[in-house]
């Protein structure tokens, strides 16, 4: 299998994150990079080759099309790559998709959009353009002269969605709805209805997958008296909510240590999860 990472110019930041080009001639089910598909990003998907089938809990499952944006999942999901595979897939952050093609995020979620059927011309030529590419490894300067010509020629307003996403980034979803609204000087209903619009997700949602995505990398590099104060002296999060949240992404429950109370991820399975 051929993995590529590769870093966006630095005019794309925030909004374009990395880039990814997975190729593979093996036939049947093949294993994605772990956390290829992460919590709280958006991902568009290019697809040459293979099939791309994403299995949500709370939804019927769906295979992509030859170009995509998938919406943020609110439930624990599973992805089914088959091969022989070609794709290229564009990492964006929350509110990236909004700034590069102006949808209306709330209306996907669990779901994906059809890029090919938007009103512009510029999905399909990127998509030409990337099936066209001979050298992969030259695929980022293809990429980063599409996306900056898109940003350029059409300006989303984000209606100040970027500041508050930005907020709640940086404090690494610690943070809540009252200081949010005291802080942006912007009422809870206005902050929930933009919100939705430009990233997809309330604010609430979007700040609980950053809790848990933070406590996910603690767990994984403490030890165990090192994670017992983190979760015990957090002011925003504890053992109980991890579990749940655990279980919410994830679709299962960790597997705790009973001497310790540590958290333990399960056992990895063949198919790669978000």
């Amino acid at each position: 299998m051929n993995f590529r990472i590769y870093q966006p110019a630095t005019s794309l930041a925030p909004y374009v994150k990395q880039y990814y080009h997975l190729q593979s001639s093996n036939s049947g089910l093949i294993n994605l990079p772990q956390n290829l598909f992460s919590l709280g990003d958006l991902y568009m998907v290019f697809l040459q080759e293979g099939e791309v089938i994403f299995q949500p809990t709370q939804h019927a499952s769906f295979t992509l099309p030859e170009a995509s944006v998938v919406g943020h999942f609110t439930c624990h999901h599973q992805i089914m790559v088959k091969g022989p595979v070609k794709m290229t897939v564009i990492q964006l952050n929350a509110y990236g998709c909004y700034r590069l093609a102006g949808l209306d995020m709330s209306s996907f979620n669990n779901y994906f959009r059809d890029l090919l059927k938007q009103d512009r011309e510029c999905w399909k030529d990127l998509a030409d353009k990337i099936a066209a590419a001979a050298d992969v490894t030259k695929l980022d300067a293809v990429l980063d002269d599409a996306l900056a010509n898109m940003m350029c020629s059409h300006v989303h307003n984000l209606k100040q969605v970027d500041e508050i996403a930005d907020y709640i980034i940086d404090n690494q979803g610690y943070t809540n709805v009252e200081r949010l609204t005291r802080k942006f000087k912007i009422s809870r209903h206005t902050l929930e209805r933009k919100f939705m619009e430009v990233v997809g997700l309330t604010p609430q949602l979007f700040a609980r997958m950053l809790r848990f995505r933070d406590a996910m990398r603690h767990m994984q590099k403490m030890s165990v008296e090192e994670w017992q104060a983190f979760i015990t002296n957090n002011d925003y999060y504890n053992q109980a909510s991890f579990i749940q949240d655990f279980l919410f992404f994830k679709g299962e429950a960790p597997v705790l240590n009973q001497e310790t109370a540590i958290a333990q991820m399960p056992v990895a399975r063949p198919v790669a999860v978000a």
